[in-house]
Formats: C-alpha cells, structure tokens, sequence
C-alpha cells in the first residue's frame, strides 16, 4: 500500500470517528423513523385512493357486462316477433350487446392490471410498516442499551471516587451524628432536680469528712494525755 492510501485511509478512519463522537444518534434515528412514518403514511393514502378508483372501475365493468346481457336478451326478444322491423331491432340490439361487451373486455384488462398494481403497493405499505416497527424495536433497545451503560459509568465512577468519595461522606455524616448525640446527652444530663440531690449528698459527704477531721484532733490529744 502506498503512503498516499496509507495516509487517505488513516484520515478517512479519524473523521469517521470524530462523526460518531459527535453524532447525536437518537436525532437522527428519530428523524428516520418520521420519514419512514411519512412515507408509510402517504403510501396508505395512495393505497386508499387506489382502492376507490378500482372499486369504481369494478361496479363500471359490472354494469358494461350488464348491459351486455340485456341487450342480448332483448334482440332475442325483438328476433321472435319475425323479419321486418323485429329484426332490424334485434340486429341493433344485438349490434349493442356487442359493443358493450367488447368495452367491458377493454375495462376488464383495466381492472385486471389495476388490482395488481393495487396488490403490489399493498405489499409495499406492509413492508413500510414492518420497516417503522422495526426501526421503534431497534431504537428502544439502543435507548434501554444505552441508558444501561450509563448508568453503569456512573456507578463505577462512584465506587472509583472520580466522583464521590462515600467513605470521607459517610465520615463526616457519622461525626455530625456523634456531636448532635453529644449535645443531646449533655442537655439531658442537666436534671436540676437531680442536681438538687446531688448538690445535698456531696453536701453531706463534705461534713460527714469535716466531722471526721474535727474528730481525729480530739482522738490524738486523748491518747497523749
């Protein structure tokens, strides 16, 4: 290989890279589903359209073939009244008959060629159809894909500490809750009712040592005397 390929393809890779990297994905996956959509829409309404005319065609054959029968049936009626003028009716008549079968053959061919054009573009509209649901199924899933990677990312960035660091956290949420319970603790050992039995028993404990103290003097001079 060349250096020129080498380099075109080397280039060619990186643009292609960089398209991807900025390519919002979902907008134009969602602008090629409304076009599918579009196209499916206006290939129904042809389709409808091209019901009725085939319809009309339909009914216009039925009564060209109609008209056929009557005609017949009327020369044969006019041929039994004899020569004459019953046969020059019949010979009309039937001179009708002819031309609307033969007309109802042409329209026939018509209507023949319409229903399968009809047919083809039925199938079409299914495939547009199938093609949009297609399309719906594949852009949930990358939705659901892609949210799922996501999700994760940022899971592993957490546990990675780029994010949070849930160890210095829960840290410094147990220290709020111990100074919180530490003031909470102070505040209700502050009983001044007990306070008041506390005060009188270390009050009585001073004296009750006092006593002693005067005592023991008084035991000291005794025991010299």
């Amino acid at each position: 290989m060349s250096f020129f390929k080498r380099v075109t393809l080397t280039v060619s890779s990186q643009l292609e890279q960089m398209i991807g990297e900025i390519e919002n994905h979902d907008a134009v996956v969602e602008a090629g589903i409304r076009e599918s959509r579009r196209l499916y829409a206006k290939a129904k309404v042809r389709h409808a359209r091209m019901r009725q005319d085939g319809e009309r065609l339909r009914r216009k054959l039925d009564g060209l073939r109609a008209d056929e029968r009557t005609w017949r049936e009327r020369a044969l009626r006019c041929d039994a009244k004899g020569e004459g003028e019953g046969e020059e009716k019949a010979l009309a008549c039937l001179s009708r008959a002819k031309r609307a079968g033969s007309q109802a053959e042409s329209l026939a061919e018509t209507y023949r060629r319409h229903a399968e054009v009809e047919r083809h573009l039925g199938r079409e509209i299914d495939g547009l159809r199938q093609r949009v649901e297609t399309l719906e199924h594949r852009r949930a899933l990358m939705r659901s894909r892609e949210a799922t990677a996501d999700a994760s990312a940022r899971i592993r960035e957490t546990d990675s500490g780029t994010l949070l660091d849930l160890n210095d956290t829960f840290e410094r949420w147990e220290i709020r809750l111990t100074e919180a319970e530490l003031t909470t603790d102070s505040i209700c050992d502050n009983d001044p009712f007990e306070a008041e039995f506390a005060a009188d028993e270390e009050r009585a404990s001073l004296r009750a040592e006092l006593e002693a103290l005067r005592r023991d003097p008084e035991e000291k001079s005794g025991g010299v005397r």
